[in-house]
């Protein structure tokens, strides 16, 4: 029997390093390091902000300041991951644009939770 050549003999060998990427490549991968920066500045306001509630008021918090809460912690990455599955395969130039708009929906998820607890729904 012979071998088939056109399949990899080993997995590894399949994948390219970082060097072997095109420079589009490294940029597309550049964008979503950059957002993946700015969506964990935000996680970490999130977990500052249930930090100081609970320093505040201790574990005694509404349900609506807990949902408040963990929601401003969990938006950040959930748009995050559902930007990174839509523009993994796009130009860096389309990942940018659905990471920006994953970035203005975060926000706006925040501001109508910040809304919630504040009363203004």
């Amino acid at each position: 029997m012979s071998k088939n050549t056109t399949e990899p003999q080993n997995a590894t060998a399949a994948r390219a390093t970082f060097r072997e990427l095109s420079f589009s490549k490294k940029v597309g991968w550049g964008v979503a390091l950059l957002f993946a920066l700015i969506s964990a500045i935000w996680v970490w306001v999130g977990v500052a902000n249930l930090f100081e509630a609970i320093a505040t008021f201790g574990f005694a918090l509404s349900g609506v300041s807990w949902l408040v809460f963990v929601g401003s912690i969990a938006a950040p990455v959930v748009t995050y991951a559902l930007g990174f599955l839509v523009g993994s395969k796009l130009p860096a130039w389309a990942k940018a644009v659905v990471f920006l708009v994953a970035l203005a929906v975060t926000m706006v998820i925040k501001a109508d939770l910040e809304s919630l607890l504040l009363g203004g729904l």
